[in-house]
């Protein structure tokens, strides 16, 4: 299903599949060739999603929210309680944001999603791209809205993240502003905070390092905004659930039980004729 404005496509969707609640997901990860969507319907669920750059974005979504993973970006997620969900992978000509963000109009996201129950006597395809094509619309319009405030905060993160004194307090400083106002437009443009941007993108840049090098845990820690390597190892098994020396001695693969495609997220072939 696609949309054309003056002979251009904007929007096309590749795939989607409406999911009844569970308890959890079959498998953990995922990385897809195209844009993809994860909206939860009742339930919660934690997501990371991976950008191209190597950025890390990671929070909780609800009703409400929805995730967004671009192009090659890798999606994580992991259900805190029993969860319903509609996933859809398409192609836009759009920047929506990536990782989460949370919608203004949840009676119209409600109405959109009740369409995908009853239809009957409508198209499937034209329906899910309606809801597909809605929620872009409206994240979209809501990122058009930033303003030099977020992009100051996240160029100064980018380039000082190795730094282990910068703080949000410092931040906030040094951009003018409180750390509560900084907090709540951050979150409303990135759909973190700037201290889980700021720890995703230290260990984005640890993983790295474990990886590819023998860099002694030390030198990593400093390499990546941390004093100690005994903090830094804290920090690194509390957000992957492994140590530092274990996520090295297993090559830096994702974890048990993980696996780079997903049967609940397998999309629905689009009707055709």
């Amino acid at each position: 299903m696609a949309i054309l404005i003056g002979g251009m496509h904007i929007f096309r969707l590749d795939g989607y599949v409406v999911v009844p609640e569970r308890p959890s997901f079959s498998l953990g990860s995922d990385t897809y060739e195209s844009w993809s969507m994860l909206l939860p319907w009742t339930g919660a669920f934690c997501y990371e999603v991976d950008d191209v750059g190597g950025t890390r974005l990671s929070g909780e979504a609800r009703f409400g929210d929805v995730v967004i993973s671009p192009p090659g970006g890798t999606l994580r997620r992991e259900m805190k309680e029993p969860t319903s969900f509609f996933f859809a992978r398409f192609r836009t000509v759009l920047k929506p944001p990536i990782g989460g963000s949370s919608l203004q109009d949840v009676d119209r996201l409600r109405a959109n999603l009740s369409l995908l129950e009853s239809h009957e006597d409508l198209d499937d395809d034209m329906v899910t791209a309606h809801v597909v094509n809605d929620v872009l619309i409206a994240v979209h319009g809501k990122r058009t809205h930033e303003d030099a405030l977020v992009r100051e905060a996240t160029a100064f993160i980018l380039e000082n993240f190795t730094s282990p004194d910068l703080s949000l307090g410092d931040l906030a400083r040094m951009l003018g502003v409180s750390p509560s106002l900084l907090t709540r437009r951050f979150r409303d443009v990135r759909g973190v905070t700037p201290v889980a941007y700021l720890r995703g993108v230290r260990l984005r840049k640890a993983r790295e390092l474990l990886a590819g090098t023998d860099f002694t845990l030390q030198n990593i820690a400093e390499q990546c905004g941390y004093r100690s390597a005994f903090y830094f190892s804290r920090v690194f098994k509390k957000s992957t659930g492994r140590s530092p020396s274990g996520y090295r001695a297993e090559g830096g693969s994702v974890r048990p039980g993980q696996h780079p495609h997903h049967r609940d997220m397998q999309p629905r072939p689009r009707a055709t004729g």
